[in-house]
């Protein structure tokens, strides 16, 4: 039915190495959604649907940039806006969450961009919580370079430190792995992901083994704050 969009199954891993370590890891699904094909998966499933209620809903304010606009639009511009050459840039796949029984949350959406079918450049846009800001950063995928941390994410984490990524963009596998560096490697979050087709069998059975996939996220980065807390790991002020 679609050549592009899909759903992803695997496991997100966080691992912090200093001041003391702790790590975790969880299931999760994620939707790569082809911003060109969205009308199209909206009329192949009643499980998801564009702009209207639905188990899984993509509702394009969650998302960057000017409502007003395409969000195909909006991600090209803020990587135009970031230093990255649009040109012949044709597609665009969005791996990320979407609202799910009208709930929304995700911790960072990948957009990755394409020049025919290569995969240019990764958009990440990342969110933080309870704060519900965002800020975006670019990854060019021919020259992955380090890039300085100037958004606060985690209150247990300071901005003094570096991100450095390795990229698998979506295939029949996908993974982002990013490390926080200062230089030492205080910190590894790795998303390990393998592709599904986008049709309803496979959307109900995500359904079924997460039913409500934004609480789930937002439980488990509320109880790791906790266990961090009760660890005494040194607390950052949100600025």
């Amino acid at each position: 039915m679609t050549s592009h969009s899909a759903i992803y199954q695997g496991q997100v891993r966080h691992r912090r190495y200093a001041p003391r370590e702790h790590r975790f890891s969880y299931g999760l699904y994620m939707l790569a959604l082809d911003l060109d094909e969205l009308e199209q998966l909206a009329s192949s499933s009643r499980l998801f649907a564009c702009e209207r209620f639905a188990p899984l809903s993509f509702r394009r304010r969650d998302y960057l940039g000017d409502p007003a606009l395409p969000l195909k639009t909006a991600v090209l511009q803020e990587v135009e806006h970031l230093g990255g050459d649009t040109g012949g840039l044709n597609r665009v796949l969005l791996l990320g969450q979407v609202r799910c029984f009208g709930l929304y949350f995700s911790p960072v959406n990948l957009f990755f961009c394409y020049r025919g079918e290569q995969a240019r450049y990764l958009l990440a846009e990342v969110h933080n919580t309870p704060w519900n800001q965002r800020h975006c950063y670019l990854v060019d995928l021919e020259s992955t370079t380090p890039t300085d941390k100037d958004f606060h994410v985690s209150p247990f984490m300071s901005l003094d430190m570096q991100y450095h990524w390795r990229i698998t963009p979506p295939a029949q596998r996908a993974l982002v792995h990013i490390e926080n560096r200062d230089p030492a490697l205080l910190f590894d979050a790795t998303l390990s992901l393998r592709r599904h087709p986008f049709d309803r069998a496979v959307l109900k059975a995500a359904l079924l083994q997460w039913p409500m996939m934004t609480l789930t996220i937002v439980r488990g980065i509320y109880w790791q704050a906790i266990r961090l807390f009760l660890k005494r790991i040194p607390y950052h002020s949100h600025y």
